[in-house]
């Protein structure tokens, strides 16, 4: 070939089938330039120009990819495959009516072409019409061929994403799964399930499903609080354990036989559960409740030593859920007992002992040199880890951060002492993908926004204001592109939990400063976003901390804020009337108790929402922040609208976390500007008053 191009350097057919293997190498700048050389002596054959496209599109040009496919598409009339791939082009710019058009046509051409028919599925959810994107999906997916294992991947990951657009839940989790298990090396399809599996009730039966589930719970880019429910789902569906379960959570301490625990000790997916995030579920909480004390108070009768790693994998999660499980008197005794014994730092340590300890715990409070680590079993290292070297590694980072400003007001003084003493929410892991432009990852999330309302930077300065124990600011950082980050809150402990959880995914460069937002509007800086997520309902005055966060955003600049729902949240409002009735303080005791009641049936039995997997109920942090707050506002979308006019801001839209939600709305409200209409979503939420989880997400700007 290179001795023809030598003898014939402007031979367009050489020149091509150059560029064409350059291709099939991956050798695109090879390609490229033997292609441009090839079209430049064959102008008018579209095969070249297709080559081209696609070498364009191979190397990101896409621009360049879409004006070749154009000229190809003109040469040939009906070229499918020019079509169908200048549309993925035009889909990765953006241009979706382009893109539609394009596949379109592509399928005028060739009506089993499975790109055209899997692109346009994606264009059809784009759309909302998630009954149209399943036929297509479908019909893409029985024409891949049967040896393209990523492109089946794909087409059955986006086919998922389109059943639980369409409501059909399981059968979507189903096609991601498949995906999942074809291609389990994909980044892409683990956070698309770990996304749909959250909250869910009802997941796919078999071991596929629980494979899959037990490698996403084992990835540390992936959040494990995400795939809790799906887990329980998943015990459920699995009789004989879940007849364990049940039979625990009713069991006496002296009823509780071997069988049982040695059934619970083997199950992979509960042990795993046990180390990852708080577990959703009261049956199994109970049962696990019942377990511990039998272990505990079973501990001088029985050598507890071969169930040793289950019971530290309890530990963990009793440290997860913050100690939030009942304890019983006879219990406290026991756990006097045993931290007054010697066994921490004798040369034969008793370490069933010290586990169960810290069942009920943190190793913290024993650790003043004395437990030994020499010998440790194995599952003892990830308990002083987690209980003796984060919590000190947490006091280091406090007493490291700076105050940008002084926290005067009483109210916000009160709010600073509950998360230093409860820091909310503790977490061990978080989903995330690779970061994306600030404008694109916009237009991801509020789609139907105009170029004029997207934000005006691919760099954008941005204000966390009340990042708390950093998830918020983990959010930022792994979504937008080159953003420099400002993280506020009232809570030491809070910040120092945040940075610490930052550091452990390698994040430097956050800015991290204790400050109360009712004194940043003296502060000399800008924003072009703004978080501010479930942070101004919990002030005195939330109109006054939304102007100050308004004053704060540069001409053009975006606010991302999570406010309380009158509406969602009446069951909270009924049981904050039931802890003011029964004088419940916010103790550990106090929230333990009523927590206990309210799992049981025996408070006001409407309060068994609260105890739901999606709820705030499973932590001693959490309980008390949902619950016991000591300033709480609640909202309606109407009274947003008017604290939104009232400093200054442009409604942009909602984030529907569920596809469902949103293609619900857009059923009911056709128009396109109703998406940016509050009292349209009024409308709404009186119509589904459970929508929205307690907690609007909000997008609004300043305008320019």
């Amino acid at each position: 070939m290179r001795l023809l191009l030598m003898a014939r350097p402007k031979d367009g057919d050489a020149l091509n089938l150059l560029g064409v293997i350059g291709l099939q190498r991956g050798d695109y700048a090879a390609a490229t330039n033997a292609l441009t050389r090839a079209a430049a002596a064959q102008p008018r054959n579209p095969g070249v120009h297709f080559n081209l496209g696609n070498a364009c599109l191979q190397s990101n040009q896409l621009e360049a990819a879409v004006e070749h496919y154009d000229t190809a598409t003109r040469l040939r009339p009906g070229y499918a495959d020019a079509e169908a791939l200048k549309a993925d082009a035009l889909r990765k710019l953006e241009r979706w009516p382009q893109a539609a058009l394009a596949y379109r046509n592509a399928l005028q051409g060739n009506k089993d072409h499975f790109v055209a028919l899997n692109g346009y599925g994606l264009c059809l959810m784009r759309e909302g019409d998630a009954t149209r994107a399943v036929d297509m999906l479908s019909a893409a997916l029985e024409r891949v061929p049967p040896q393209d294992k990523p492109g089946r991947a794909g087409v059955l990951a986006n086919l998922g994403g389109a059943l639980l657009q369409a409501g059909a839940g399981v059968d979507g989790l189903t096609a991601l799964t498949e995906a999942a298990v074809l291609l389990p090396q994909s980044d892409e399809i683990a956070y698309l399930l770990a996304q749909s599996l959250q909250h869910v009730r009802a997941v796919p039966k078999g071991e596929a499903f629980s494979g899959v589930l037990l490698r996403l719970l084992e990835r540390d880019d992936i959040n494990p609080r995400a795939l809790s429910s799906a887990c329980v789902a998943t015990l459920r569906s699995e009789p004989r354990q879940w007849a364990v379960l049940q039979t625990l959570g009713q069991s006496s301490p002296g009823n509780i036989a071997d069988e049982s625990l040695e059934a619970l000790s083997g199950n992979r997916l509960l042990a795993t559960m046990l180390t990852k995030a708080p577990i959703p579920d009261p049956n199994i909480e109970l049962a696990l409740t019942n377990l511990r004390r039998h272990l505990l108070l079973s501990l001088a009768d029985a050598d507890r030593r071969p169930h040793l790693a289950f019971i530290c994998a309890l530990a963990q999660q009793c440290h997860l859920n913050e100690y939030v499980y009942g304890v019983t008197a006879e219990e406290d005794d026991a756990v006097a007992s045993l931290m007054e014994a010697s066994h921490c730092s004798s040369a034969n340590p008793n370490w069933a002992g010290l586990a169960l300890i810290a069942c009920y715990r943190p190793l913290d409070r024993l650790d003043d040199g004395a437990v030994t680590r020499a010998g440790a079993p194995e599952g003892m290292a990830a308990l002083f880890r987690q209980q003796i070297d984060e919590t000190a590694e947490e006091r280091a980072y406090a007493a490291a951060i700076e105050a940008l400003t002084p926290v005067t007001d009483a109210v916000s003084q009160a709010v600073r002492t509950q998360y230093e003493e409860n820091p909310y929410p503790r977490w061990m892991g978080v989903s995330r993908r690779a970061p994306r432009p600030f404008r694109d990852a916009v237009r991801d999330i509020l789609p139907h926004l105009d170029e004029a309302r997207l934000p005006l930077t691919d760099t954008p300065r941005v204000l966390v204001a009340g990042c708390g124990t950093g998830l918020e600011t983990m959010r930022v950082v792994g979504s937008y592109q080159t953003a420099s980050v400002l993280a506020v809150d009232l809570s030491r402990a809070s910040l120092a939990y945040g940075a610490l959880k930052l550091a452990e995914y390698g994040i430097s460069g956050v800015e991290h400063r204790q400050a109360d937002i009712l004194e940043l509007d003296g502060l000399d800086r800008r924003f072009d976003l703004i978080g501010s997520f479930g942070v101004i309902h919990h002030m005195a005055e939330p109109q006054r901390g939304l102007a100050v966060l308004a004053g704060l955003l540069d001409p053009g600049g975006v606010l991302s804020v999570g406010l309380y729902s009158a509406i969602a949240r009446q069951p909270v409002t009924r049981v904050r009337a039931l802890i003011a009735e029964r004088g419940v303080p916010p103790t550990p005791v106090g929230i333990s108790g009523l927590r206990r009641d309210i799992m049981r049936g025996e408070a006001d039995p409407e309060l068994s929402i609260l105890a739901s997997p999606a709820s705030d109920f499973w932590t001693m942090s959490e309980c008390r922040d949902l619950m016991f707050h000591v300033e709480e506002h609640q909202f309606t979308l109407l009274q947003i609208e008017e604290m939104f006019g009232a400093t200054g801001l442009e409604f942009l839209g909602m984030e529907i976390p569920h596809a469902p939600d949103l293609t619900l709305f857009r059923q009911e409200n056709p128009s396109a500007s109703a998406l940016s209409s509050l009292p349209a979503w009024h409308r709404f939420e009186q119509a589904h008053p459970q929508m929205f989880g307690g907690t609007y997400h909000l997008w609004a700007r300043k305008p320019a």
